[in-house]
């Protein structure tokens, strides 16, 4: 008899919500705002339909309220040379993320993003540990930034963690990537598979410049006035957006910063996002390979929906 992978399963214990490698279910976190962007709350059970490759499933509803399920999270950041002016405002940030993001109970490790990945900072509930780590950002003297391998890199992370946890990856950077090994695809399946909710934060390196005081300003290096990387730029522009393909397909956002105060400002969302969600889960069924998910609100058709495109289920004999 085969038995489907474990996407990740949810049990209700008392008063809050554990999560339980026992039954084969899929989780579903849903962000619903109205027209306004303003999160949506004080919805039930009866005001969602969800569907596995299009046909109606039966699901469980918990509310985020009524959760304690804690929060692991990746903040991969861009530091290539291209990332100096936007770093002075990055490194402000960090004692940000344990009070809007994880919490107390969550945990936290920082990655950096040029032309090869370094953990500067393990996964740890230390808010001060996690503020220095923000501190020490420093760009390097190269163009490249693999995103997409650090997503890869950040789907290895997590599968050490424990199971009883949702995780969430926040991308820091540029939109697209700059030189990856990891194929688009492949990436989107792997973030999928270990039920990784992607946000990202992301700037023009040319509008950051503007928006930086001159006296912060780093000094140019030799490789920003080279007429090649010019033209590589203009090439590079055509490329997919992979900061929303990696959100949107998992039930995140893309959200867009040129100075410290919109930074803040996405770091706030993104916590209450994360604090507010909807948790509905469902049994994983066959057949093998990737379902598509659709979450809506028939009759609440102003509302906005925000969930992960699908899930993959693989059968083990």
């Amino acid at each position: 008899m085969r038995t489907f992978l474990l996407c990740v399963t949810a049990a209700v214990c008392a008063q809050e919500t554990t999560f339980r490698a026992t039954v084969p279910v899929v989780l579903v976190p849903v962000t619903v705002t109205d027209s306004k962007g303003k999160l949506v709350d004080g919805l039930s059970d009866g005001d969602f339909v969800v569907t596995d490759n299009g046909r109606p499933v039966k699901f469980q509803f918990d509310s985020a309220e009524f959760t304690a399920v804690p929060i692991s999270l990746i903040v991969a950041v861009q530091t290539n040379d291209l990332s100096a002016a936007a770093l002075l405002k990055i490194q402000k940030i960090g004692t940000m993320i344990q009070a809007l993001i994880t919490g107390e109970r969550g945990s936290a490790a920082v990655l950096c993003v040029d032309d090869r990945l370094t953990v500067t900072q393990e996964f740890t509930r230390n808010p001060d540990e996690i503020s220095r780590a923000f501190q020490r950002l420093k760009p390097r003297r190269t163009r490249r930034t693999i995103t997409l391998d650090a997503a890869e890199r950040a789907v290895e992370m997590f599968r050490d963690r424990p199971q009883g946890e949702r995780r969430a990856l926040l991308l820091i950077g540029e939109a697209k990537d700059r030189g990856s090994e990891a194929k688009l695809e492949t990436v989107l399946e792997h973030l999928q598979r270990e039920n990784i909710q992607v946000y990202a934060a992301t700037y023009s390196a040319m509008r950051t410049q503007f928006t930086t005081k001159a006296l912060d300003r780093p000094k140019p290096t030799g490789a920003e006035s080279d007429i090649l990387a010019g033209l590589s730029e203009l090439v590079r522009l055509g490329k997919t957006n992979t900061a929303e393909a990696l959100s949107v397909h998992t039930g995140g956002r893309k959200l867009g910063f040129a100075t410290l105060h919109s930074l803040e400002e996405i770091v706030t969302r993104v916590g209450e996002e994360l604090h507010a969600q909807y948790l509905l889960s469902f049994p994983a069924t066959a057949p093998e390979g990737f379902h598509s998910i659709t979450v809506i609100l028939p009759a609440q058709a102003k509302r906005n929906v925000a969930a992960r495109q699908g899930y993959w289920a693989v059968s083990r004999h």
